[in-house]
């Protein structure tokens, strides 16, 4: 009996070829960049779409609110076939929407997104950007910890000053609406 003192392999577990899967997953990721650059995002017919060049440098996160606040959760009267009315209008793909929910899920969403020229997929943050941004943070709350705790009167007195900068850009927007027209 003791003839073969060879080792039997009866795991019954599969066994994994990175390299062959590190392949598969390369090619997998190259088909879905070439889909997607070979997707073309068109207008409505008959839309007017004024496109801008964008590059990586000019994306950069929006420091502002869009101002929804005036009109959170109506609806209006849209008319389809003109684009008047008190709705919601998407500049860069021509789209008409009724309320303020579906602006901000257009807004957010692939159409718009891809009429921009952005892509979906998120940057993977490296170990560095990740210490950094805990490093800030630290910073922070040790800044908050030195000077005292922010007070709520103090929170909402901030919270006040942003409202007014706020109302005091939508009418500088509206006197240049005005200018503009006349």
């Amino acid at each position: 009996m003791g003839a073969s003192n060879q080792a039997i392999d009866n795991t019954q577990r599969r066994k994994w070829d990175k390299d062959e899967f590190a392949a598969k997953g390369k090619a997998r990721q190259e088909a879905e960049d070439e889909k997607e650059k070979a997707k073309t995002v068109r207008p409505p017919p008959g839309a007017i779409v004024e496109r801008k060049s964008l590059s990586l440098g000019t994306i950069i996160q929006r420091d502002y609110k869009k101002e929804l606040e005036s009109r959170v959760g109506t609806k209006s009267i849209v008319n389809l076939d003109t684009g008047e009315g008190l709705g919601f209008m998407c500049k860069e793909t021509g789209v008409v929407l009724r309320d303020s929910m579906a602006y901000l899920d257009h807004i957010n969403g692939k159409k718009q997104q891809r009429a921009l020229g952005l892509s979906m997929r998120v940057e993977r943050s490296t170990v560095d950007q990740v210490k950094a941004r805990f490093d800030v943070n630290k910073r922070k709350k040790d800044e908050e910890r030195a000077t005292g705790h922010v007070d709520f009167s103090k929170r909402v007195a901030m919270a006040e000053q942003d409202e007014e900068e706020i109302k005091k850009q939508r009418q500088e927007r509206k006197k240049q609406k005005k200018e503009d027209k006349s």
